[in-house]
């Protein structure tokens, strides 16, 4: 089942054309990262999502429901967790979950309820008299997850979740988030953290100037670029500027970059070419040691973000 639906999003702000024919869907049970450089048009995606702006041309569903004519309709369907932290000064953090259960029209009974279940969730119930402001980054954030499932909607969109969030509370956050998806909720992801999508996401699409520029898996994202392999190769001497020459006219290499006495070779994924890389380095250059990796997600950003630029 298709939790969330972009169909044809176009957005303009006066002449400037922010998000250009966007499509992409989202599975129950599945999380998928929503990368892209600064501008690209992550944060006018979800505010159109929300219900905050309206498309130029384009539809959004959310569980079959047309969320640009239905807003309305759509409110109890998604929680949102954004960047920024907001916590009233005279609430503590389980007045202030109340609150957003109230929000959603859960009779006062159940809102209470909700409210302390949420707190135990999320591992602060012992803090519960406490106001927001007053806890730490991590557990701020635990709230704000708290509040975005306080009516447990099927569709949960984070945005960027952990940023500014130091490694354990991050890991904290990592957990709760596949937590959400084993219980079939459906996760839109943005982060700049590319580990991070690469760890928790299902799939992965990634938007520049408001089109899609890549999709699929993690794994599956090097067949966007060129350059999909990378073999490693440390020597026992700088290399001289002869045998520099000689690495980078090989076949099927790409590009070399020198380091001291090691040098990265980045070549085409073709079969067979990594072995005959091999062979023929070590025949010339008799390195002490050599290793292949695949294209990382992060090389793979920076180099179809980076096209045309």
């Amino acid at each position: 089942m298709k939790v969330l639906e972009v169909k044809g999003l176009t957005k303009y702000f006066k002449s400037q054309k922010v998000l250009d024919d966007l499509n992409f869907d989202l599975n129950e049970g599945e999380v998928l990262g929503f990368l892209g450089p600064n501008g690209a048009g992550k944060t006018t995606t979800l505010r159109i999502i929300t219900g905050l702006y309206q498309p130029s041309k384009g539809q959004v569903y959310i569980a079959g429901i047309d969320a640009v004519t239905n807003p309305i309709k759509t409110k109890g369907l998604f929680g949102v967790c954004t960047q920024d932290f907001s916590f009233n000064a005279h609430y503590n953090i389980e007045q202030d979950l109340y609150f957003y259960a109230r929000l959603y029209g859960l009779p006062r009974k159940t809102a209470w309820e909700k409210a302390r279940l949420s707190l135990e969730w999320a591992d602060l119930l012992e803090h519960r008299k406490k106001n927001g402001d007053h806890l730490s980054g991590g557990m701020r954030k635990k709230i704000l997850f708290a509040r975005a499932m306080i009516n447990d909607p099927p569709l949960l969109l984070l945005d960027e979740p952990t940023t500014g969030l130091d490694v354990r509370a991050r890991r904290e956050l990592w957990e709760m988030i596949m937590e959400l998806k084993s219980r079939g909720k459906s996760i839109l992801l943005t982060t700049h953290y590319l580990e991070e999508a690469e760890h928790l996401c299902d799939r992965i699409l990634i938007i520049k100037k408001g089109r899609v520029v890549a999709e699929g898996k993690p794994g599956e994202l090097r067949q966007y670029v060129d350059i999909a392999r990378f073999l490693t190769v440390d020597l026992k001497h700088s290399p001289t500027p002869e045998e520099q020459e000689w690495l980078c006219a090989l076949p099927g290499v790409r590009d070399c970059h020198v380091r001291g006495t090691t040098v990265e070779v980045a070549f085409d994924d073709q079969p067979q070419l990594a072995g005959e890389l091999v062979q023929k380095v070590c025949q010339r250059l008799q390195p002490s040691n050599i290793s292949l990796r695949e294209a990382s997600l992060e090389e793979v950003f920076l180099e179809v973000t980076g096209r045309g630029e």
